[in-house]
């Protein structure tokens, strides 16, 4: 049974034709309009560039986010300079003719290798781009296989279309390789993946998640409840401490009681935090599995984003009380 918008290819599976082949969306891609979703493609991209780039032969997009390595003191070896300098001919090569067919680019440079880093900056970008109502299509062919998962789910945690560009053959001269990439695509075939949903927490979890993560050494849960409330997350937004004592003292109860049997037990029981009794006090501190949500829940945005350093100054000037 086919879907709609999806017609035979091959034997092997659809071809993606999304919404945006049509006459109508081509004119919406470039209407000077304001209000109309805009079309956003993500591509992590590694020493590829027809799989990133045939795409847009048939389908329109109005800004492309090209994910890149960053060079990283960790990678300070000569191999893996070379490998930088090689990645960033490509990332020139890409941006160029996605440019040259009137399509915004934005260059990311994360650290590839690091899952979580991906997820974090693709889910943020997905976010800040929902947030805007743009609809958004995830290319998981450009780039290494660890790449790709961390893109993949990423992008399944956040239910946004995934396609995969089929290549008709592979580069056999380092000419090749520097005209098409480590693929070679004459045509724009493209897969699309079946999402899988992955359950993500309610939000409070995860706002509490993405808290957690910037605390490694863990906080109180009083310090959980001052969070809550200068998030105004509904439930815990009266703030107890301008209280007389007893009601100061029952407020604080009541919410303590709710934080700790509901919310916390739940991500407990989840593996997500642990928790631990120091002194009066019970110490909350994120698992590596929470760790994991917490990035993929677009709610932790890299400074490496243009809107992101932002933000990171915002949140650590909170932290510090300076403003």
């Amino acid at each position: 049974m086919f879907q709609p918008g999806f017609h035979q290819g091959s034997p092997e599976g659809n071809y993606l034709l999304p919404p945006l082949m049509t006459q109508y969306h081509q004119e919406r891609v470039s209407s000077p309009m304001s209000g109309l979703e805009e079309l956003v493609h993500i591509i992590p991209l590694g020493y590829e560039i027809d799989r990133a780039v045939i795409p847009f032969e048939k389908y329109s997009a109005n800004r492309a986010y090209i994910l890149t390595t960053k060079e990283d003191l960790k990678y300070g070896s000569p191999a893996e300079i070379q490998k930088n300098k090689k990645q960033r001919y490509f990332d020139t090569k890409v941006q160029k003719l996605l440019e040259n067919r009137g399509i915004e680019v934005r260059v990311e440079q994360i650290d590839m290798f690091d899952i979580l880093e991906v997820m974090q900056t693709i889910s943020a970008i997905i976010l800040h781009e929902k947030e805007r109502n743009n609809r958004l299509y995830l290319n998981m062919s450009a780039c290494g296989r660890l790449t790709s998962i961390g893109a993949t789910l990423a992008a399944m945690a956040h239910d946004i279309t995934i396609y995969y560009v089929r290549s008709d053959g592979y580069s056999s001269s380092e000419k090749e390789e520097q005209e098409h990439g480590l693929s070679i695509c004459t045509t724009p075939l493209l897969w699309q993946l079946e999402n899988f949903r992955i359950a993500l927490p309610d939000e409070m979890s995860l706002k509490i998640l993405a808290h957690l993560s910037r605390e490694p050494a863990g906080i109180t849960t009083d310090l959980i409840l001052r969070y809550l409330f200068e998030e105004r997350v509904p439930g815990f937004d009266e703030d107890f401490r301008s209280l007389h004592t007893l009601d100061r003292r029952r407020k604080q109860s009541n919410y303590l009681m709710k934080l700790n049997k509901g919310i916390l037990t739940r991500m407990e029981s989840s593996g997500y935090i642990t928790r631990k009794r120091s002194g009066r006090n019970t110490v909350v501190s994120i698992t590596e599995s929470g760790r994991y949500i917490a990035c993929i829940s677009g709610m932790l945005t890299p400074a490496s984003l243009r809107w992101g350093e932002m933000m990171q100054k915002t949140w650590k000037n909170e932290r510090d009380g300076s403003v």
